[in-house]
């Protein structure tokens, strides 16, 4: 395979020396171009010396990582997160299944995440999600954890699906997949595994009560009481809370 040209984004000149000695001495086949401190300087770099792959920053002043990605139109390059905040920013990388090192990693943690980026840009393919990238998908569901009205982009085997946050009534995993049941009683199966809409959702309403079942607090009619119980849905299903889950459950629903 060919070289990787790469540039390195990151606020702090000694992250960006260390990344530069640790991929010169111990990754070979990544050529690093350039670096810029900011988000004016990276968008100039880019578009100047096209890349590979940008080791991006998540936190920096004034303007993220995030916000350099929503200057493109289309991101035709890789992108390796590097991040000291094990913050809600993850869970949308972590559930479109994009790179990412928790500051300080290691050599090993570095080599990893390149080889994973090699085996992407060998077996490049999008059928999954129609043609629609991993980052697009990431893209939009930034701004679902930012904006008030939020929407959801859910990848199929068709393109994507933007759904309302509000219109899910429930989640109930099926092994790696996860069916999703809407307020119209349509649902959709993704091919993501329940635990990963449960990182996403958990600051907008959404409650794990069962190892199958990620519920909507906000369409939730009523409790019957249990064992562990069961949640009413505005679907007209009933969905069993765990005995283990309860007590946790409970002191959500209170505050609503």
């Amino acid at each position: 395979m060919s070289e990787l040209k790469a540039i390195i984004v990151d606020d702090e000149q000694h992250c960006i020396d260390a990344l530069q000695t640790m991929l010169q001495k111990k990754c070979p086949g990544v050529n690093v171009v350039g670096w810029a401190k900011s988000v004016a300087e990276a968008k100039g770099l880019i578009d100047e010396l096209q890349p590979d792959l940008v080791f991006l920053d998540v936190e920096m002043p004034y303007q993220n990582g995030f916000e350099l990605l929503k200057l493109f139109e289309k991101v035709h390059f890789d992108v390796i997160f590097t991040t000291a905040y094990e913050q809600y920013a993850l869970k949308a990388i972590k559930f479109n299944a994009l790179d990412y090192l928790l500051k300080p990693f290691s050599v090993k943690e570095l080599q990893d995440a390149l080889e994973k980026c090699k085996e992407k840009k060998n077996n490049r393919g999008m059928k999954e999600t129609g043609g629609v990238s991993p980052m697009d998908v990431f893209l939009q569901n930034m701004k679902t954890l930012q904006q008030t009205h939020k929407k959801i982009a859910l990848p199929t085997i068709n393109g994507l699906v933007f759904m309302p946050v509000q219109n899910i009534v429930r989640c109930e995993s099926t092994g790696n997949y996860t069916r999703i049941f809407f307020t119209d009683k349509k649902n959709l199966m993704v091919s993501r595994p329940l635990k990963e809409f449960e990182e996403l959702l958990s600051d907008v309403d959404f409650f794990r009560v069962h190892n199958s079942h990620l519920i909507n607090m906000q369409q939730m009619q009523s409790y019957i009481q249990g064992e562990g119980g069961f949640a009413l849905m505005s679907d007209g299903t009933q969905v069993e809370v765990s005995r283990r889950r309860k007590a946790d459950f409970l002191k959500k629903a209170m505050q609503f």
